[in-house]
Formats: C-alpha cells, structure tokens, sequence
C-alpha cells in the first residue's frame, strides 16, 4: 500500500475518499503489472481490480502508466517534506542524505526497485518514470530555494538537484542490474546504493568505494 505521512493534517470525508480511490487505482496497477507484466493489461483491467469505473480511472489518470509512477511521485513527496523538516542550519548536503534515508525507513524500497526494472522493458512506462522525475525536479529546485533563499543562482540549484537525482537513478539501476530476484533485504541492498551515491556526491567523489553490500548505512 501507498503510505501516507503520519504528521498529515485531518482529511474531509470527500478529499480521504480521493485519496483512498487513487491509493486503490495505483495499486491496482501495481499488481496487475508484477504479476503479468507492463504493458500487458488493460485500463479496463486495472479498473474492475479497484473496483472503480473506466470514467473514474480516467479522472486521476491518463494511462495505466501514468498510474504506475504513483510510488515514484509519493516517495519523492516523502522525502521533501522530511527535507523541509531539517534543521536550517545543517550543511546542505548532510540535509539531503539524511533526508533520503530518513523516507527510506519509512517508505519501502524494493517496490520502488521493481517499477524501475519493469520500465528497462516498457518504453511508455521508461517515458511516465521520466516525468515523474522531471516534476520532483521542479519541486526539490522550490524546496532549496526556501531553504537557500533568492540568491541562490538558478544555475547552481538545477546543477545541484540534477546531480542528486541522477545519483539516485544510477544507484536504482545498479541495484537492478545485480539484484534480478528481489528479496526480503531487496530494500535494504537498494536503500545502501542511493545513500552511497548520495555521499559519493557530498564528499566529491575524492575516492572510489565499494559497492556496498546491501547492509543499512549506519549499521
């Protein structure tokens, strides 16, 4: 299931309905796509499996892919809200990393890992994965300027968001590349890579690590 900050103000009955209808379409979407593939089902299908309308699935997405980025959009919210909880005056850098490892404790990997393999195989998935990517780019770039303030050059925040999702990415997919049977420490080996990654970037790269071996940081 999609989780939710546990800090969230109250719903409405109406805006908690959305969101448990939304919630229910995209893992609809999940499970139809583990267990016969991307791209190998229908809008129809993951419909009747939420028990919604073909009309309803439609008013929150605009394709069965579409639904499928829901995990990458909810991880990526996670993490900003945690990052926006971090103390002001704590470098940058350390702010990031431990934001990400702070939503990897709460939000599971492995699932994360899996949609990230399934679009190596599906090009319209690989294209909805991108987007999602791209409109958490847009949102990290507003959540360092709060933090940094209006003088902080754009080329400076774009560079640097760039940097730290592309590290993210590169640690998915060599954890994708070395992990073909995911497994109950799937999450833990993903989660090790991007925090690697991550640190790899604050300290500059100064030298080559190993790749860790799916140990929690910190451990």
């Amino acid at each position: 299931m999609l989780s939710t900050t546990d800090n969230a103000e109250p719903l409405g009955r109406r805006e908690q309905n959305k969101v448990d209808t939304r919630r229910a379409i995209a893992d609809a979407a999940f499970d139809l796509a583990r267990s016969v593939g991307p791209g190998a089902f229908t809008v129809d299908q993951i419909a009747g499996r939420a028990g919604v309308s073909r009309r309803t699935f439609f008013n929150y997405f605009h394709s069965a892919e579409d639904a499928l980025t829901v995990r990458t959009d909810t991880f990526l919210e996670l993490a900003l809200e945690v990052f926006g909880e971090m103390p002001q005056d704590e470098p940058l850098f350390d702010s990031i990393v431990r934001s990400f490892s702070e939503t990897t404790r709460m939000e599971g990997l492995s699932l994360h890992g899996e949609l990230f393999r399934m679009a190596d195989t599906n090009p319209d998935l690989l294209r909805a994965q991108l987007h999602s990517w791209e409109r958490a780019e847009t949102r990290i770039v507003g959540a360092l300027r709060r933090r940094l303030g209006a003088a902080a050059p754009d080329l400076y925040l774009s560079a640097l968001v760039g940097c730290v999702l592309s590290c993210t990415k590169a640690a998915m997919r060599d954890w994708a590349a070395s992990t073909p049977e995911p497994g109950d420490d799937a999450g833990k080996q993903l989660e090790a890579r991007i925090l690697a990654s991550l640190t790899m970037l604050r300290d500059g790269f100064a030298d080559p690590v190993a790749v860790p071996d799916g140990t929690p940081a910190g451990s």
